[in-house]
């Protein structure tokens, strides 16, 4: 028998998509992060289709006009990053002979291409996925490629779960890295001589924007742009909102933003290039729509403050108000305009050393009004009022809502802070009464610990969050401190000798304090030094069995300006 030829490009795009169609619902039914919006699936099949419908054309230029049509067909921000991923895999394929080592470059060269389009990338999502996909590439042809690479990102796939809380909990990989997983399935079943009818898949309605529960802002905008350089267009849309996606090049580029001020924004974009396509969604108005004018979550919102150093809220009905750290006259919102990054950065050459504030009480009042407008009540959970006046703001901002506002001194901080913010809406989505709040956060913190390691005390005396531990001052040379967060302030917990015994200190003492706990959720947070946290990580759970969850937390501005550059942490919470 004749040999069969080889797969075009249109064949190929015609098996991702058969694979991804197949699949759509399946991944609308388990997308849960960043918000169970259910329609991953959707958006990733609408791209993969109009990839599709372009090659049909028989273009001159194939991988440019595959590239052109993901990012003009693009919906979502799973689609958005996949026509990312798309045009740089597109262009990668376009010169040279397609064997093993141009696959494998081009793969390494589309997850790149994900990363870049995210200013704040997230793994255990499709991006972890994409870069697995290149990492595992390997073979002298380019079958061979695609199915190793397709075996290392289906090991990544499964490992999601353990990534993400969200999809731990729901007990479900991410949608988006399963779509990417069903694309490169469709294409190897292309290259292996399957052949695929030109069918378009059943017409499905997308919303082209959908709520993000990241956002702060109101409107989800998105739209194209052409003659712009598209790093001038991330640097600006950075500053118009968040959740920003920016894909593309100077002649053709797609950006989402989420803003208040949609025509300033398009404005702006059009002082830039010539705007097209715009569309722009309130997203306020497709909650209420998504729950039929009801209030979501049980009719309970949860406001907490930016030290429980959860910049991404896990919840719809979460909101995040910021303390603020100030560099001389410099005033920033901590994780708004200074992220973890930013400020340890700063922190190694500004001559000021960063001081912080608590948030005003009309900043929580404005976040209180917005919040009942669509909920019957609000829980506001917050830093101890020893460490900081934050309960305070909270407390005189609810006065203004009598009966509708809880606020709840956590007496606690970060790690212990975050892990029961998890806790209480477990409760609420148990139906319990929010009027509970306040015995559920006193039993967590009776079953919780929040142990913490510093280079030095500087910071922590120079911002008056000392404590008892003022006692380890003036300690012998080389001697490193183990404090603790016990009754809501720092306190001494031990004192160690050498940097290399500190994490086995903290390990230890927190094996000690957790034993009467047949399963715990661990925290780690650290200032910037995720490779040291995921040391910790690894001595944990060789500690202790029953650990039900880890989460690693990155230190922000403000609770980093008091533990300073080198702080490490480590927390739990005892499970029932």
């Amino acid at each position: 028998m004749p040999e069969s030829p080889a797969p075009t490009p249109l064949d190929l795009a015609l098996g991702a998509r058969a694979a991804l169609a197949r699949e759509r619902e399946r991944l609308n039914a388990i997308n849960v992060y960043p918000v169970a919006d259910g329609d991953t699936g959707s958006n990733m099949l609408a791209t993969a289709d109009a990839v599709v419908r372009a090659l049909r054309e028989g273009p001159a230029d194939p991988a440019r006009a595959a590239g052109d049509a993901a990012l003009l067909g693009a919906r979502g921000n799973s689609g958005t990053i996949l026509s990312a991923m798309v045009r740089a895999l597109a262009t990668g394929l376009a010169d040279g002979p397609v064997d093993g080592a141009a696959v494998a470059s081009a793969l390494t060269a589309a997850a790149e291409a994900g990363y870049r389009a995210v200013p704040e990338p997230v793994e255990g999502t499709m991006l972890t996925v994409a870069r697995a996909l290149g990492a595992s590439a390997e073979g002298a042809d380019a079958r061979a490629a695609v199915a190793s690479a397709l075996e290392g990102a289906r090991a990544a796939l499964a490992a999601t779960p353990g990534q993400l809380a969200v999809l731990d909990e729901a007990g479900v990989v991410d949608a988006g890295a399963a779509g990417l997983v069903a694309l490169v399935e469709g294409a190897l079943a292309a290259l292996d001589g399957e052949r695929f009818p030109d069918e378009a898949p059943a017409a499905v309605e997308i919303e082209a924007h959908v709520h993000d529960p990241t956002s702060r802002y109101r409107y989800c905008i998105g739209f194209v742009v052409r003659g712009a350089e598209p790093d001038a267009l991330r640097a600006a849309a950075l500053g118009w909102g968040d959740s920003v996606v920016v894909v593309g090049d100077r002649e053709l580029a797609r950006v989402h933003v989420h803003a208040d001020d949609p025509a300033r924004v398009l404005a702006a974009a059009g002082a830039m290039g010539a705007v097209t396509g715009e569309a722009v969604s309130d997203m306020r108005a497709q909650i209420a729509e998504r729950h039929g004018g009801a209030a979501p979550a049980g009719g309970v919102a949860i406001v907490y403050d930016s030290t429980a150093d959860l910049p991404t809220p896990e919840r719809a009905s979460w909101r995040m108000v910021p303390l603020t750290v100030a560099f001389g006259t410099d005033e920033l919102r901590d994780y708004v305009d200074l992220d973890a990054d930013a400020f340890y950065a700063r922190l190694t050459r500004d001559p000021h050393h960063p001081t912080t504030s608590q948030p005003s009480p009309g900043a929580f009042a404005a976040v209180y009004r917005e919040l009942l407008e669509d909920h019957e009540h609000v829980l506001s959970i917050h830093i101890s009022s020893k460490l900081s006046g934050t309960l305070a703001s909270a407390t005189a901002a609810a006065a203004e809502f009598p009966g509708r506002v809880t606020v709840v001194d956590s007496l606690s901080v970060s790690m212990p802070l975050a892990l029961s913010l998890v806790r209480v809406q477990e409760a609420l989505d148990r139906g319990v009464d929010p009027a509970e709040a306040p015995a559920i956060i006193a039993d967590l913190r009776a079953r919780s610990a929040c142990l913490f390691s510093v280079s030095t005390l500087e910071f922590l005396q120079r911002g008056g969050r000392i404590g008892r531990a003022q006692a380890l001052l003036g300690g012998v040379l080389g001697v490193h401190p183990i404090l603790a967060v016990e009754d809501g302030e720092v306190v001494p917990a031990l004192k160690v000798r050498g940097r290399d015994n500190v994490l086995p200190a903290l390990v230890g003492e927190m094996v000690r304090r957790s034993a009467p706990y047949a399963e715990v959720d661990v925290a780690i947070a650290h200032a910037s030094d995720p490779a040291r946290a995921a040391e910790l990580e690894a001595l944990v759970r060789e500690a202790r069995g029953g650990i039900r969850s880890v989460r690693t937390l990155t230190l922000g501005a403000v609770v980093g300006a008091h533990a300073g550059p080198g702080a490490l942490g480590l927390g739990y919470v005892g499970v029932d």
